[in-house]
């Protein structure tokens, strides 16, 4: 035998026990930090020698963790109780600190973060909103909304399908991908605009002039369908009397008649193919599309015909 197998014979002999005596040390740490629900050894003590019995060690489960945000405190020797029944730990020794505080980290929402949530859904469906500078104004909403760590994604629904109208958002919050949560935000739904108002009493039959009407900037949220060009009114009839101040909308509106009671009107008689025509006087105001009465001049009867244009109107037999 040579001198250099000789020295590795003896180094296998009395280095042997050495590693075999090698033992798990686990260090526990005053503070520590976790993203996930449970909390395991690896995340609150330092494991050594590193390698697979050491990795498996730290695996095990502690407690769970604190909500996202907030702080949780362990004792050591509960810990280590704990854990006595697993055979994997049989020989560990155990150092460290002998209270722990464990965070978890995670985001956080406030009131502010909210409201710039439904301001983006707003923004994002604006075609649904009227012409107007729309705005949310929180007034009650979470001052601070714990959320676990992760990529943040959320849903809106408005409290009314409209939108207009909404006094309250719920945000739907999603972490990863996965439910996290809902919230509702209340507040103040605003849209303002320049609208057109009455300056005087309108009377139903009135015509509508650049003199009975003017441009007021006010919320229209609550009002549906409001005249927000006065222009496209000029000429217009009010359908049912319209208290000055009041704001005009579609509904109050009506197209002026194109036969008057009482004008001569030419009458057309229709059969698939066959168009006869003949003369009457009309027996009630007119505008396009509507029923009326005429009397037939020719043979003195009573007709009802619709009015399909200025002096025009139309009868189907």
């Amino acid at each position: 035998m040579n001198f250099f197998c000789f020295i590795l014979i003896f180094c296998g002999i009395f280095l042997q026990p050495l590693l075999a005596a090698a033992q798990i040390a686990v260090s526990f740490q005053a503070k520590a930090t976790v993203t996930g629900p449970r909390i395991v050894l690896a995340d609150i003590a330092v494991i050594k020698p590193a390698g697979s019995e050491a990795e498996a060690i730290g695996q095990l489960p502690i407690a769970a963790s604190p909500a996202p945000g907030k702080t949780k405190e362990l004792y050591t020797v509960t810990v280590i109780n704990s854990l006595r029944s697993r055979s994997e730990v049989t020989d560990v020794d155990w150092q460290g600190s002998q209270t722990i505080v464990v965070e978890r980290k995670g985001n956080a929402l406030g009131r502010e973060q909210l409201q710039a949530i439904v301001a983006d859904y707003l923004k994002e469906n604006s075609a649904k909103l009227p012409k107007a500078e729309v705005s949310f104004t929180v007034v009650r909403a979470p001052e601070a909304l714990p959320l676990p760590a992760g990529k943040l994604s959320w849903k809106v629904t408005p409290s009314r399908p409209g939108i207009m109208g909404s006094n309250s958002f719920s945000i739907a919050l999603f972490v990863d991908g996965k439910p996290a949560g809902t919230c509702i935000v209340r507040g103040k739904l605003e849209a303002v605009a320049e609208v057109t108002t009455a300056t005087t009493t309108l009377h139903k039959g009135d015509a509508i002039t650049e003199t009975n009407i003017a441009m007021q900037r006010q919320d229209i949220g609550s009002i549906d369908n409001p005249i927000l060009n006065g222009e496209e009114i000029i000429g217009k009839q009010v359908a049912r009397t319209v208290n000055a101040g009041t704001v005009l909308k579609r509904e109050h509106l009506v197209l002026p008649p194109v036969i008057k009671d009482g004008e001569m009107v030419k009458i057309f008689a229709r059969k698939g193919p066959l168009q006869l025509s003949t003369s009457g006087i009309a027996k009630a105001d007119g505008r396009p599309g509507e029923m009326i009465p005429v009397k037939n001049i020719g043979s003195n009867k009573m007709i009802h015909g619709r009015v399909d244009g200025p002096g025009v109107v139309a009868v189907e037999f």
